[in-house]
């Protein structure tokens, strides 16, 4: 299970590593802890002094970035591959969270989804590498 003061550790890092620009999609890799899903939180917010070129509104994008442990899960199962969509929808929460405390004048009610809805393609891609490499061990047996 996903411990939580690994989640504490995983949430300081990715907090100090918050970026000004948006992010790549999610992806799944191999992190220092095992598999991941990196969920990441972003959030427009104004600044004074930098504007769009465009429109002329102040605008900066900061993004927390979370990863989402499954080392522990058999993504095969369909129990197990619950549990990670609601491990990514308890991360994102998590990450929408920070960005909550870190601008509390510019709440966002579409955080948790927009950042769910970007690590879902990671975890699809994840469960179905899972039930394929289970699939091709059973097709082996005699």
């Amino acid at each position: 299970m996903f411990s939580k003061s690994l989640m504490g550790t995983a949430c300081a890092a990715m907090l100090a590593g918050a970026t000004l620009a948006p992010g790549a999609a999610a992806q799944p890799t191999i992190g220092a802890h095992g598999p991941e899903i990196v969920v990441e939180a972003p959030r427009s917010v104004p600044l004074r002094g930098e504007r769009s070129p465009y429109t002329g509104a102040p605008i900066v994008v900061t993004t927390v970035k979370i990863p989402a442990l499954y080392g522990d899960l058999d993504l095969a199962k369909p129990a197990d591959a619950a549990r990670l969509m609601k491990r990514l929808e308890r991360v994102a929460r998590s990450a929408c969270l920070q960005l909550d405390q870190l601008y509390p004048l510019d709440p966002d009610p579409e955080c948790v989804h927009r950042a769910v809805s970007g690590a879902i393609a990671s975890a699809k891609t994840a469960i179905a590498a899972a039930k394929a490499k289970t699939a091709k061990a059973r097709s082996r047996r005699p």
